[in-house]
This record gives structure tokens, sequence and C-alpha cells, in this order.
């Protein structure tokens, strides 16, 4: 276990002046890699409606991913740059569902909500892509479960108290790395893809969250809210040697490694407005 006041003795020199990919300053989320090309993250298009958009990084122009979208959506995940995809939808009210779809196959299937003010979180696809793992509010507790490609043959795969969001899986897919509550505070843990052998990797008395998984998996990006405000920090895999990448008194959130394994996108708040950027993270 690793104190929170020794992992503030962080490296105190930042990544060079970030790069500006959007400027409309509209609420975002969530932003994941395609390729290197190519950048999806959720957009709120207008006050009653968000929806997920693609990011061209050659020109920076945007388009919806699904043109048509009029129902809400959130937290997109792919597999293999797109062969894959799954999100979030609202399917009426406030009601939330999971959508997975093959788009060689053309095949969408939806793991509909269930009764009651619930609903889904935290998509994303196993290594194998053969099947989705997902938070799910079950019995006063927030734990991570799992499907196959036809939203069938759930399996639960933590059980623990308090609140289990946002799994990572590291690249030689063997670990799974998540947020929870479970130790009173949003900390960062990983386990086995069966639920066992859970590790903690933060041990501090503020909020760590959505922790992701460098492509090379050796290192962690992740939010804390440690320095006083929320901003984004890289740690090993082990939860050693934590450097905070971002530095200013707007929040700084969703962090999303870059294909190179160099750079991350975050979602920066600068004067209200709310945009991506691009920075460098040194080795």
């Amino acid at each position: 276990m690793r104190s929170c006041v020794l992992l503030l003795i962080a490296s105190t020199t930042f990544a060079a002046e970030p790069q500006r990919l959007t400027d409309d300053g509209r609420i975002k989320w969530t932003p994941v890699f395609l390729n290197n090309k190519e950048l999806v993250y959720v957009d709120l298009e207008k006050p009653e409606l968000t929806v997920i958009k693609r990011l061209n990084l050659t020109d920076l122009s945007t388009k919806r991913l699904h043109p048509e979208a009029n129902t809400q959506e959130l937290e997109p995940a792919f597999f293999k740059g797109g062969e894959r995809s799954t999100y979030l939808k609202t399917t009426g009210g406030l009601n939330v569902g999971i959508v997975i779809r093959d788009e060689q196959k053309n095949k969408e299937a939806l793991l509909p909500a269930e009764a009651g003010f619930c609903g889904y979180k935290s998509p994303a696809f196993f290594p194998d892509g053969n099947r989705v793992i997902f938070s799910f509010a079950q019995g006063g507790q927030q734990d991570l479960y799992s499907v196959n490609l036809d939203a069938k043959d759930r399996k639960q795969i933590t059980s623990h108290s308090g609140n289990n969001y946002w799994p990572s899986f590291s690249p030689d897919g063997k670990r799974i790395l998540f947020g929870s509550t479970r130790d009173g505070n949003y900390e960062i843990y990983s386990m086995n893809l069966d639920g066992k052998e859970v590790r903690r990797l933060t041990d501090c008395r503020f909020q760590d969250l959505r922790p992701q998984f460098s492509p090379d998996g050796k290192r962690i990006a992740f939010t804390s809210s440690r320095d006083g405000n929320f901003e984004v920090y890289v740690m090993n895999a082990d939860g050693r040697h934590v450097k905070r990448i971002t530095h200013h008194e707007e929040r700084d959130d969703y962090a999303a490694w870059h294909p190179d394994g160099k750079r991350l996108v975050v979602i920066s708040e600068r004067d209200g407005s709310h945009d991506l950027y691009l920075v460098r993270v040194d080795d």
C-alpha cells in the first residue's frame, strides 16, 4: 500500500504544451482512439441529446458515428479499430441499455435496461473480442458482469460492497483494471479475468478514477483529485512512480492513450468550455 502523501511527491515536470483538437466548447466524455488517425468521443450536441462523434485527427473534422441517432448515446468502446463496437443507448425515459454491434456482419444485439431506475455503465470488449464487460447495479452494489456478443450468458465477475466501474484490460489480456469504493473511497485495483487475485494500486483519501492501461501495459493513466481538483496522472502498472500530467485550476479528465503510447487525449475544462486536447507523456 502506498501513502497518498508519498504519491504527491511525484515529478513536477509537466508535459509540453497540449494540442487542442476541438474548439466548440461543448461538454464531452469518454474519448477513445480507433487508430492513429481517428478518435471517437461523446458530445453534448444539444441540451437534450448526447451523440457519439468521430474526429479525423488529420484535418480535425467531425461527424456523427451514427448519423440517424435520436436518443442518448454514451460510453463507446471498440474491438480492433471498429470491427466490433459497443455503447450505451437510452431505450425509453432514463432507461439505458447496451448495444453490441458486429460491423462486419452488420449484426446488432441489445442488452435491454432492467426494471427500475438503473442502467449499465462502462462497457468494454474482452481482449479476444467475444464478450463485453460492463458495470451494473444490483442488490445495492455496482458490480462488473459480462455477456457474449448476443447480449446473453451473463456472468458476474466482481461481488463486493461498493461501486465497481471503468474496466480496462491489460494488452496481454491477463488483468482487468477497475475503480472501486470497496475500501470506502474510489481507488484503483486490478484483478484476473475471473475476478480473483485483486490488487489495490492506489491508496489516497481523494478520488482516483477511470484507469486505462497504456498500449504496452507498463503504465496506467487515471484521473485524481489528490492535488485539490481533478487532474490526469500516470503511474507504473504496479501503482508506483505517480506523475502528474496536467496542471490547471479547472478540470482535466477522461484520459485515453494514443496508440503510440507517448500521448494522451484528455477532456479539459478551460474558462467553462470543454474540449479535447492531446498531451505528451514523458518517459
